[in-house]
């Protein structure tokens, strides 16, 4: 029996780095861990800019019913937390495979910065509307 060499797939990187998962999740690498980690981040708002496709991942210190609480891996090699209902509101249509994106780290602001492809946006979901008055069981 021949052996082949297994080619891992996933990188290691040094730079911070966004995963949106295909079960809606937002994964953090360790190097975007560590800057949440040193502030001591339990949750995070997620902000959108439709005119420049970016998103931003701000931490946040009082409690906000629109937070989303931040999850760290028990090795500390990563965070994450779900975030269905934003990127099904952005239009995000990669719920095929996970995609890496670049953070960048704002000082000054104080959050992550990540930059959306064109192509991973397509047209947002509209609102359900209720047929015949929206009453079940009644028939025309």
């Amino acid at each position: 029996m021949a052996f082949e060499i297994f080619s891992r797939k996933v990188r290691r990187l040094a730079s911070p780095q966004v995963t949106l998962t295909t079960l809606g999740r937002i994964a953090l690498n360790k190097a975007a861990t560590v800057i949440l980690e040193k502030q001591a981040v339990e949750n995070v708002i997620l902000l959108w800019d439709i005119e420049t496709k970016r998103f931003a991942i701000r931490p946040i210190s009082k409690k906000d019913s629109r937070a989303y609480r931040v999850h760290y891996g028990k090795k500390g090699n990563g965070a994450g937390f779900s975030a269905v209902t934003f990127l099904d509101h952005i239009g995000y249509n990669g719920r095929n495979e996970s995609r890496s994106f670049s953070a960048d780290w704002n000082e000054e602001e104080g959050m992550f910065l990540v930059s959306m492809a064109d192509e991973v946006l397509g047209q947002k979901q509209l609102p359900l509307t209720a047929v015949d008055g929206g009453k079940k069981g009644k028939t025309a």
